[in-house]
């Protein structure tokens, strides 16, 4: 580990949680530029209005024995007491009216809070006490009512959340109790964040990014991230065409309870290159968060950026289109080529936890980060647009087409448009934000870690593949083949129902039925289920001969 990126890490880190808004908001923004303007470059301070929250005390007992917890953040403040009722991992709705709701954090999708929240409240809970999935450790996740993922305004929650650990959580499930709890909190729509760019020359043509915002300790979300940005900052500040910016309010921001509350600061950054109209100069983001676990994931905006950085890193990384829960996601979701390094999926024990400190850090991932991030800069910045893989796009629509032909042909003007397709920077932008979704699975209250997809529409061949296997196994085996179906399928943010199949309500009937007979009903749902096909291929089709006159037109207006 580099002496000085250390203790630039350390410096960073002891400055306490970083809430959107607040009074350390504030201090680290002003202290990100004073350190930029100490190694010559030119700074701008971007504000912008965000929501902001604090908690200003709990007390939680348990028949008369005080608890330490913490308030879930857009906790509201209030007084309740009644007996505790365990949800478990939040499907228990009966029992709650006028009770305290205990429930367990999703192991592999904290965020699940929200939905355990509301399903907690639909029940009638006057409030709810959770407890992680992973052992002594307090955690943070913003509570909403969650109704959709609309970017718009929410419901503000009614009733108090707090957290607690795990150790404790597991015996109040056993024993259950009567829970007096107070909690006091301050909530406000008119705070404001900001976002602090360096700069080393007037044009941006290709942006480092980490946010500097953070619940409890945040070692390692983000402020590893920051001193990593702000280390390659003042090592590559002759770049020319090269800004780093530091994004406030990516954990927590968004105004009005909405449940899409995070990537506020960044939304708000894009939104403002746009009106200046330098977004469409932007050549390529590089966005560090969580860069602290190896293998690292790259989350790249499309294939020509993914299979790009794989051609430059080599693949000892892990690979994947850009996600939804990272900055990156703000600008890639625009069309622009965006990539976030991380280690996030390895980090679930920690994220948003007070165990979030140095001692759960990979220093050698942090090594790795910074080396890995300066050297898709340096490319970039020497190949600029030719540094992208373009063919790439091809390849990967010509592999989701073959892989549909085993159940229907595609129409030959669709094969003829993708064999021909040949994607320039311009197409690409189109094709990014008209064809990568983001998607989950099962309903709105349902866990799950949200993904994005390339032409979502085809995951049913997910479903035409698993009943296909079912019809070439025995009846055991072709039952449980089915329950992994996991439906529905759709788009958060959108709210767009995806094609897909649900089998849960004929699963007895497959169950309990002659297997000739069950086979022969699969079949027949196989056969109907094919017909998706035909409206999926022309969809496809006019989304991509949309992307390549839009291109087109771009071309010579």
């Amino acid at each position: 580990m580099d002496r000085d990126l250390k203790s630039l890490v350390l410096e960073v880190v002891g400055l306490g949680e970083v809430v959107a808004g607040s009074r350390a908001d504030r201090e680290v923004a002003t202290r990100i530029r004073e350190y930029v303007e100490g190694l010559g470059l030119s700074v701008e301070v971007h504000s912008f209005p965000s929501a902001s929250w604090k908690e200003e005390g709990v007390e939680l007992l348990v028949d008369g024995v005080r608890v330490d917890a913490i308030a879930m953040p857009n906790s509201p403040s209030g007084y309740v007491e009644g007996e505790l009722v365990h949800m478990g991992e939040g499907y228990k709705v009966d029992e709650m009216e006028g009770r305290v709701a205990l429930a367990c954090m999703h192991r592999d999708d904290p965020d699940y809070a929200v939905a355990q929240y509301t399903i907690a409240l639909m029940g009638g809970a006057s409030g709810v006490v959770f407890y992680d999935a992973y052992p002594e450790v307090l955690r943070r996740i913003v509570i909403c009512v969650l109704t959709s993922y609309l970017e718009g305004p929410g419901v503000p929650p009614p009733i108090p959340a707090v957290a607690i650990k795990r150790e404790v959580g597991l015996r109040l499930a056993k024993r259950g109790g009567y829970v007096q709890l107070q909690v006091k909190t301050r909530y406000s729509d008119s705070a404001i964040s900001y976002n602090v760019v360096a700069y080393s020359s007037d044009r941006i043509k290709v942006l480092v990014t980490a946010h500097y915002d953070r619940w409890l300790t945040g070692a390692g979300d983000n402020s590893i991230g920051v001193a990593l940005a702000l280390s390659l900052a003042e090592k590559m500040r002759e770049l020319n065409n090269t800004a780093f910016a530091m994004i406030g309010a990516e954990e927590y921001g968004a105004p009005h309870y909405t449940p899409w509350y995070w990537l506020w600061g960044s939304r708000n950054y894009v939104r403002e290159l746009r009106e200046r109209g330098e977004l469409e100069e932007l050549v390529a983001v590089i966005n560090l968060d969580l860069p602290v676990r190896r293998p690292l994931t790259v989350s790249a905006s499309g294939p020509e950026y993914r299979e790009a950085v794989r051609c430059l890193l080599g693949e000892s990384l892990e690979y994947e289109l850009d996600s939804p829960y990272f900055d990156s996601f703000s600008f890639s979701s625009k069309g622009i080529p965006a990539l976030t390094l991380h280690g996030m999926w390895k980090y679930l024990e920690f994220y948003h936890t007070d165990k979030d400190d140095l001692d759960a850090v990979d220093w050698n991932a942090v090594v790795e980060a910074g080396e890995y991030a300066a050297r898709i800069v340096r490319k970039v910045r020497e190949k600029e647009r030719g540094f992208f893989k373009y063919e790439a796009w091809r390849e990967e629509l010509l592999s989701i087409l073959a892989r549909a032909a085993e159940f229907s042909r595609p129409p030959s003007s669709l094969i003829d448009l993708v064999k021909s397709l040949e994607v320039d920077e311009r197409t690409a932008r189109v094709l990014r934000s008209k064809l990568i979704k983001v998607v989950a699975r099962g309903g709105l209250l349902a866990p799950g870690i949200f993904f994005t997809v390339l032409a979502p529409q085809f995951l049913i061949l997910d479903d035409l593949e698993a009943i296909e296997r079912a019809l070439n196994s025995d009846r055991e085996t072709a039952i449980e083949t089915l329950k992994e179906l996991k439906p529905p399928r759709w788009m958060p943010g959108e709210e767009v129902l995806l094609p897909h199949l649900d089998l849960r309500p004929v699963e007895r009937f497959v169950e309990r039925a002659e297997w000739s007979v069950a086979k022969e009903y699969l079949a027949e749902v196989k056969r109907l289920a094919v017909q998706w096909l035909d409206r999926i291929y022309d969809e496809l089709l006019r989304e991509i001969e949309g992307a390549v006159q839009a291109g087109d037109y771009e071309q010579y207006s």
